[in-house]
């Protein structure tokens, strides 16, 4: 087997990716009538996938307020929150074999905590929607058009930018997700019962309004993820470092750790397409555009 062939995080992202592609596909084409009601303000994302989304008061298609932040953060590998917790104890509650390579990518993906910030495309802008004090596992996706974005966050693409405190309005949809496939594949290989979790759709919302909430006693916020690069080092594929990255000076920390790895000389895809070393790093130019 050559390295190239056990080099196993290019077909995670390439379905990662395709979470992003479906998504912006369908915030051009989804035309679903939305209802309005009082009880669809939500605090934060995982009250809206609590509350909202997991006890069924509301529904695709429902415009949905909520209390949070916004990023140019999202996540890596999204879903429902409230399934993290099953999925990372499941990795090492199972008799099967395998390779150090597929635990690798099992840790890397079960992880869900995984940043990414993207380009624009097309006029539409993939964002995080998180709780105040935010962390990436419990996002949820938005889809925003990226002219609204300039004109309410002008500096939302620049390299310093984090999050804003906001109420983010849209409307609550699904869109077709591969991304389980790769990760079950190796899982059922080894014997790993990963069944509970629904890959099949993802919530996201298609994002319409964006009120920033200026008060400098409510602006107060935190964004808790990990920063990573893959590899084409077999026995080294993620370098990852967890941190605020809502901290600039925690958030260089993490880049240096990454950076300065052993394996770094190696890397090809890195999460930051606004800050990467390289263009040539940039996740979208290696699996969207």
């Amino acid at each position: 087997m050559g390295v190239l062939d056990s080099i196993l995080w290019k077909p995670l992202l390439e379905e990662s990716a395709q979470v992003i592609v479906g998504a912006l596909g369908s915030y051009t084409l989804g035309k679903i009538v939305s209802k309005l009601y009082d009880k669809n303000t939500f605090d934060g994302s995982i009250d809206l996938w609590k509350r909202g989304i997991m006890n069924q008061t509301i529904g695709e298609g429902d415009t949905v307020h909520i209390d949070g932040l916004i990023s140019p953060y999202s996540q890596l590998f999204p879903g429902n929150p409230y399934d993290n917790a099953k999925r990372w104890n499941k990795l090492y509650e199972f008799d099967g074999k395998i390779t150090n390579n597929e635990l690798q990518t099992l840790e890397f993906s079960c992880g869900s905590d995984s940043a990414l910030r993207l380009r624009n495309f097309n006029g539409e802008s993939v964002v995080g929607i998180y709780h105040r004090y935010g962390f990436i596992g419990e996002g949820i996706l938005g889809v925003v058009p990226t002219s609204l974005l300039r004109k309410k966050i002008p500096t939302f693409f620049e390299g310093k930018f984090c999050a804003a405190r906001a109420i983010i309005s849209g409307k609550l949809t699904k869109c077709p997700s591969q991304h389980g496939f790769v990760v079950q594949g190796i899982a059922l290989k080894a014997g790993i019962p990963f069944r509970e979790i629904d890959y099949k759709k993802l919530y996201y919302v298609q994002v319409n309004s964006i009120k920033l909430i200026t008060k400098a006693s409510n602006n107060t916020f935190s964004l808790l993820g990990t920063t990573w690069a893959v590899t084409e080092a077999a026995k080294s594929q993620y370098i990852v470092s967890y941190g605020y990255i809502s901290d600039e000076n925690e958030k260089k920390s993490c880049v240096s750790k990454i950076q300065t790895a052993s394996s770094w000389k190696k890397a090809r895809v890195y999460y930051d397409d606004i800050e990467a070393p390289s263009q040539d790093l940039s996740f979208s130019k290696n699996f969207i555009l």
